[in-house]
């Protein structure tokens, strides 16, 4: 994924994980969330706030 041309393109960002919806909004607001970190980039955020 292209994350930095994504956030150029697109007002309204939708992240799926195993076909459900996992985060939508603003590339800021979506890139920021715990659990679009973990599922996509493995940080394991989720669950440590």
């Amino acid at each position: 994924h292209n994350l930095s041309v994504v956030a150029h393109l697109s007002d309204t960002i939708t992240v799926l994980r195993r076909g459900e919806i996992l985060a939508e909004g603003s590339y800021d607001v979506v890139s920021r969330n715990p659990q679009v970190m973990e599922a996509y980039m493995g940080t394991g955020a989720a669950g440590h706030a």
